[in-house]
């Protein structure tokens, strides 16, 4: 699994815009094989909007960015955050388990 991060740093007073135009590339991103896709925001700067994107194949991640749909919502928000975006790519290492009781208190 590998998991792919969008810094996000929204102008000051859109980011409810900018929320509004960019929401259905995340449901667009299930459709190209994600998944798991969704935005969080810092606590400390309501303006900083991290978008985690989580896929099996790169290639999958690459058609969904580059698709004429994602082109067209990155244009309409264009005007909404700071440039350039900070993107990174982390590969999955390690994952939790639920580990099995032997009955011993």
């Amino acid at each position: 699994m590998e998991v792919h991060y969008i810094e996000w740093h929204i102008a000051p007073f859109r980011r409810d815009r900018f929320l509004e135009i960019w929401r259905p590339a995340l449901d667009r991103a299930l459709a190209f094989g994600a998944k798991a896709a969704f935005l969080g925001r810092n606590e400390d700067d309501p303006l900083h909007i991290r978008q985690v994107t989580m896929w099996e194949d790169r290639a999958d991640h690459e058609r969904w960015w580059f698709s004429d749909e994602l082109s067209a919502l990155r244009e309409e928000a264009h005007a909404y955050y700071h440039k350039p975006i900070e993107t990174h790519w982390h590969a999955q290492i390690a994952d939790a388990a639920v580990q099995a009781s032997n009955g011993a208190a």
